[in-house]
């Protein structure tokens, strides 16, 4: 019996970190097979049940975890609502517009992309831009709390940041290498887009600096610069027609900018900034995954015994 409790418990009495793990792809497996087994295939496959189903999913599996395996709130996953959330929102949503802005000009500078208005009416912009960022809202909280969130968090405690990082990171890369016109440099590139996130996370502690940067990333990607985002060309979701003449190596091609060499330097720049600004760092008295504010002892009073 106390073979069987150390192997599933370690010395706080706390479930290990492989075997949450294990639980929570369990939960997200399980849950899944429950879902699509009833939902009917057209109503799941329509744009508004495909992006929040699997969000739904992801967040139901991860309140369960947190609350009732961490014993934590949900906002404990990196989604405390504290003073400093929206300045890391917005610092996210900012810096992923000017990564992408930069892209943008340079291949404009260079006469490698060519763009025209499609001659939208006011109705169809706002409907387009309106559709675009819910899905891409949708899609980058969906990502963030699947590969930033829980696993990523409770692998963080069981083998240490790095490692967490780069397992997270590849797996983040493999998981759009099956993307139409995947190619060794765009996967190389989404799996260093898994870093970039993965230290926004680290410097907050919070996942609304990743989401901020993921958002606007993928929405000024495609809705504001007619690019393709990760290999799908979401026609109807641009604000102009795009044409590209230069090589695939350094625009993309039909991947999209993260299939080319200014992405890798645009990620590479933004890490750097995320490592170094002054403007954000993790917030004082949050309570996260791995802190231990339940399990340490209560400290004795004055006046009675230790």
């Amino acid at each position: 019996m106390a073979f069987l409790t150390t192997v599933f418990r370690d010395r706080h009495q706390e479930f290990r970190a492989g075997w949450k793990i294990l639980l929570f792809l369990l939960l997200m497996v399980g849950l899944g097979f429950a879902v699509y087994s009833v939902l009917p295939v057209p109503f799941a496959e329509t744009p508004v049940a495909s992006s929040l189903i699997p969000f739904g999913m992801v967040f139901l599996v991860t309140w369960v975890m947190t609350r009732f395996v961490n014993h934590k709130p949900l906002s404990a996953v990196g989604l405390w609502l504290h003073p400093r959330a929206a300045r890391e929102c917005g610092v996210g949503l900012l810096l992923g517009f000017l990564m992408m802005t930069g892209i943008f000009v340079i291949e404009i500078g260079l006469g490698v992309l060519q763009v025209s208005w499609r001659g939208l009416t006011v109705a169809e912009v706002t409907g387009a831009v309106g559709i675009s960022f819910f899905f891409f809202a949708s899609s980058a909280m969906f990502e963030e709390l699947l590969f930033r969130g829980y696993v990523f968090q409770t692998l963080m405690q069981w083998v240490t940041f790095l490692p967490a990082l780069l397992i997270m990171s590849v797996l983040f890369g493999l998981a759009h290498s099956r993307n139409p016109h995947a190619t060794l440099l765009n996967t190389a590139n989404v799996l260093l887009a898994g870093v970039w996130l993965s230290f926004g996370y680290l410097k907050t502690r919070s996942l609304w600096l990743p989401f901020g940067l993921h958002l606007s990333w993928n929405f000024a990607q495609t809705t504001l610069y007619a690019f393709p985002t990760s290999g799908f060309a979401f026609a109807d979701r641009r604000l102009f027609l795009s044409e590209q003449s230069g090589p695939e190596w350094l625009t993309g091609g039909e991947f999209g900018p993260e299939g080319g060499v200014l992405a890798t330097v645009a990620l590479i720049a933004a890490t750097w900034y995320i490592l170094k600004t002054p403007l954000l760092r993790t917030p004082d008295g949050i309570i996260t995954l791995d802190s231990v504010e339940d399990i340490l002892p209560t400290p004795p009073r004055r006046g009675t015994d230790a």
